[in-house]
């Protein structure tokens, strides 16, 4: 496949990863992005924003713009640039060359338990073990409101995100990252729901962790590879839940 291919094909992933994030709800309007790092150079396509902006669940390959590492704008339709909190996504490409996607996005759930100070528990295990693994390796909160503008809130928030696969920011969102667009697409998707889920425990009353065991028998298989074979490649090369994903937006 030749380069231009190459891109053609990841803007299309891009533009098709927030839809489907708008279309889950994980994101309203325009109200987040997703963005990707072309292989093997130093720049980054993004969900533009702007006067002729389009809300998420509508973006397609023209709403998809291109930057370099320095946040320059290097190719934009007129009437699109990049969104103010760009600073969030390069601080992450600079810090972990292994990330190939970041997605920023303002669920409800995660604005009204951060806001209340409400800590994601493990509430489920067999319910969803992507998103309670996720959990276990840890999912850092950061402690600011502030869209991250410039590079000195960037590089502040990549101290608390780290080298975990997501970050909540406080009574604002979450940011992911991923080894590709479809990884980071999927933690997205599992943080939403582990939010979703303890927001209704909460609501209900006080909610209570599964059993320690439990969380031991799961890292026992996670150590063993158990999940990784059950969700290796398919015949199509695509994540089952990815592929899932992809034909809730035909139907």
């Amino acid at each position: 496949m030749s380069k231009e291919q190459i891109v053609k094909e990841l803007r299309k992933k891009v533009a098709l990863s927030c839809r489907i994030i708008g279309n889950r709800g994980v994101t309203k309007g325009s109200f987040g992005h997703v963005s990707a790092r072309i292989p093997g150079t130093d720049r980054i396509l993004i969900k533009s924003k702007g006067p002729d902006e389009e809300a998420l669940e509508f973006a397609t390959e023209k709403d998809i713009i291109t930057i370099d590492l320095k946040g320059n704008v290097l190719e934009a339709p007129k009437g699109l640039d990049a969104p103010q909190e760009t600073a969030m996504h390069l601080a992450v490409y600079r810090a972990r060359p292994e990330v190939m996607s970041v997605i920023h996005a303002h669920p409800d759930w995660v604005v009204i338990l951060t806001a209340c100070e409400k800590p994601l528990l493990p509430i489920f295990a067999a319910y969803n073990p992507p998103g309670l693994r996720l959990l276990l390796e840890g999912i850092p909160l950061y402690p600011r409101s502030v869209t991250i503008i410039n590079d000195e809130l960037g590089e502040d928030f990549i101290r608390v995100m780290g080298n975990k696969k997501a970050c909540l920011l406080l009574g604002h969102g979450m940011t992911t990252a991923g080894k590709s667009v479809e990884e980071a697409t999927l933690i997205s998707l599992n943080v939403f729901e582990l939010a979703r889920m303890n927001f209704l425990a909460y609501s209900i009353g006080d909610p209570k962790p599964v059993p320690e065991e439990d969380l031991r028998e799961y890292q026992r298989r996670w150590e063993k590879g158990v999940r990784r074979r059950l969700e290796g490649p398919s015949s199509t090369g695509e994540h089952s839940d990815w592929r899932y994903n992809k034909k809730l937006l035909r139907r």
